[in-house]
């Protein structure tokens, strides 16, 4: 068993679940600033509003929120996919049909793909959208998208559960800070990793300090923990495991 090329040893991709205004974007930027700067990242949202500009049909679909065609939205997640392994899509797979075709392609592939599934209130996303100022953040869009999203994405979750052969879950709450956030995100890696791996690891250690422009404890923790990843994965690479 070798964990070469992929994340800490066992995942070929990252699915990254939640609503518009949970705080999916940080936590994709603080994968990259702390953890892995080279992880390849998108989200549908970004593909779709970059197709909208030269595609109407795309466009009046995204300015209303109306969800994209399945077929659509499975070409442009695999293209993606297996162009940028290992990598992170956000907003995808957003419908139980959409699962079942990420079922069969991840199989086709022998992926196994680690899923973050962020949830936040409604309340608390309506706050951070209207403090974003997209022109996409209507009242009536956040509502649509809120409806949309409590009505499919228990059927998301439901699918990827009765397939603990090719996914792993890890649950966050994103109303709490960002960086709570990624604390939580990067204990719950820790937790994931092989014992095997662990065990061959010679002379590990990690650094904790805290710099003297941090005001807090979190961005000292974060670094700490995303170094012991980061040699984690070093480790992980190099072994003949």
């Amino acid at each position: 068993m070798h964990g070469e090329g992929l994340i800490l040893g066992k995942w070929n991709f990252i699915f990254l679940l939640g609503e518009s205004g949970g705080g999916k974007g940080t936590l994709v930027k603080n994968i990259k600033d702390f953890w892995m700067p080279g992880l390849k990242c998108t989200s549908m949202g970004d593909i779709f509003r970059e197709k909208s500009k030269t595609d109407e049909t795309i466009k009046t679909l995204t300015e209303q929120g109306v969800l994209i065609d399945d077929d659509i939205t499975m070409a442009i997640f695999q293209e993606f996919a297996l162009a940028n392994t290992p990598g992170l899509i956000d907003g995808f797979p957003r419908k139980r049909s959409q699962v079942l075709q990420a079922i069969k392609f991840i199989k086709e592939e022998g992926w196994r793909v680690l899923v973050l599934d962020l949830k936040c209130d409604i309340e608390v996303i309506i706050e951070r959208l209207l403090a974003r100022g997209r022109a996409d953040d209507r009242l009536d869009i956040m509502y649509k998208r809120n409806l949309d999203h409590r009505t499919l994405h228990p059927k998301v979750i439901k699918e990827i559960r009765t397939r603990p052969d090719l996914f792993d879950i890890v649950t966050l709450d994103g109303n709490k800070s960002s960086d709570y956030v990624f604390t939580e995100f990067l204990i719950s890696l820790l937790r994931e990793v092989e014992l095997l791996y662990l065990y061959d690891l010679k002379d590990f250690s990690a650094n904790f300090s805290v710099m003297q422009s941090e005001t807090t404890v979190d961005n000292a923790l974060n670094r700490g923990l995303s170094e012991m990843l980061i040699k984690i994965q070093k480790a992980i690479n190099e072994s003949d495991l």
